[in-house]
């Protein structure tokens, strides 16, 4: 690529920045519900230069979710870390997540549905990241307890880790859109992480495992 399409390419790729941080913009006020006029005039460009960018408004829809999920999954995959104990790392996580919906809940709305036909959009490209990091900790924490699994509960971890993440999603999506938010963001938080813990104990104990919610997983993993 010459020097003159890397500058064109590098043009582009602002302009379409530039409408879709405008259009986040708009949603963050109004909802989804927004007109490419009014995004192109948020964005100092007319409708004509919006449509010479994206192929359709589902192509712009597409970029748009991509980019506020982005947001989303940069304040998730740090909390995920494996630092602390498991009690406070849920905690951390589910609070990231609690705590961004509630800052952003018109952005929530339009983050928490797979705009893709064939559900490979953004969302659950998303969620795939998450279910395989969730996936190797587990799996990881049986090794170490010297544990064997049958090939069956390796594959049944499966469902059942998007059955979990499902059960989180769901729980914050009614919260958020509720018109009084009761229980607080904290307590919310807190039975949350509870439930999970739960789930947690009823597989491991399946095993024979009795695990400390509050051990620092740097001195189980030690």
């Amino acid at each position: 690529m010459d020097g003159r399409a890397v500058r064109w390419k590098r043009h582009n790729d602002d302009r379409r920045k530039r409408i879709v941080d405008a259009a986040i913009g708009l949603i963050e006020v109004e909802g989804a519900s927004i007109s490419l006029q009014s995004i192109g005039e948020a964005a100092g460009l007319s409708r004509s230069v919006v449509y010479r960018h994206f192929a359709d408004r589902r192509e712009l829809d597409l970029a748009i979710q991509a980019d506020i999920l982005a947001g989303l999954w940069a304040r998730l995959l740090p909390a995920m870390e494996l630092t602390g104990s498991m009690r406070q790392i849920i905690a951390r996580t589910v609070g990231a997540y609690v705590n961004w919906a509630l800052e952003h809940p018109l952005l929530h709305k339009v983050a928490d549905v797979d705009t893709a036909p064939n559900g490979s959009g953004p969302l659950q490209q998303g969620l795939d990241r998450i279910a395989v990091r969730i996936r190797e900790l587990i799996l990881t924490a049986f090794e170490l307890a010297q544990v064997e699994v049958s090939e069956v509960d390796k594959k049944a971890i499966d469902p059942l880790i998007y059955g979990l993440i499902g059960m989180v999603f769901g729980a914050v999506r009614r919260w958020v859109h509720l018109d009084e938010r009761i229980p607080d963001a904290k307590h919310l938080t807190d039975v949350v992480t509870e439930c999970i813990l739960a789930m947690i104990d009823t597989r491991t104990v399946a095993y024979g495992l009795t695990v400390d919610h509050d051990q620092p997983l740097e001195e189980l993993f030690g």
